[in-house]
């Protein structure tokens, strides 16, 4: 698809001129394939294996997965904890007439903070007090399909977190660096 090309070429060009400049990047920061993402969102659409119709994004930064579901047919959601980074993707979202929706804070419901304790280690995810869900106006239960690209050594974490909140039947696909893409279904 053309557009989703010329999504995933802009993004990567604002995503470079954005770190560029932006000092609290960590140095082993590595783009998500979105090449190869859109590729994955293809074959899960091929061969039916969603059990809805809704997406989510967690901690999405630019939101390119978020836009690229929508543009799938998908009721596509991206939240992130860093304002200026949900912001840029409203604004892409916006320039290319994408109807996904952006919210600023944590992915964690507040079900998942008191137990996170009992979780892995995480490095990168943030956990503050956050209400997005009643925002969103869904619970992360409500959600198809979740993406996420974790960092090195936090997929155990997202995992956890999809196994104690999303729902039977539901889809979790990661983008693992080298590793490619991971998709689990809980069962």
């Amino acid at each position: 698809d053309s557009l989703a090309l010329r999504l995933i070429d802009e993004a990567n060009d604002r995503m470079e001129g954005f770190f560029l400049v932006e000092k609290s990047v960590p140095e082993s920061f590595l783009p998500c394939d979105f090449h190869l993402l859109d590729q994955s969102l293809e074959w899960i659409d091929q061969n039916h294996l969603l059990a809805g119709n809704r997406f989510c994004e967690l901690g999405s930064g630019f939101g390119v997965a978020t836009m690229l579901a929508a543009l799938r047919g998908l009721e596509a959601v991206g939240i992130e904890i860093k304002p200026a980074l949900a912001e840029r993707a409203r604004v892409l979202a916006e320039d290319f007439e994408i109807s996904a929706r952006f919210y600023t804070g944590s992915f964690l419901s507040r079900d998942i903070m008191s137990i996170s304790d009992s979780m892995p280690e995480t490095k990168y995810v943030e956990s503050v007090e956050s209400d997005v869900y009643e925002e969103i106006g869904l619970e992360l239960n409500d959600f198809d399909l979740l993406f996420a690209f974790p960092w090195p050594g936090e997929y155990e974490f997202f995992e956890a977190v999809f196994e104690a909140s999303a729902a039977d039947g539901a889809l979790l696909l990661t983008y693992n660096g080298r590793e490619g893409m991971n998709l689990v279904r809980k069962a």
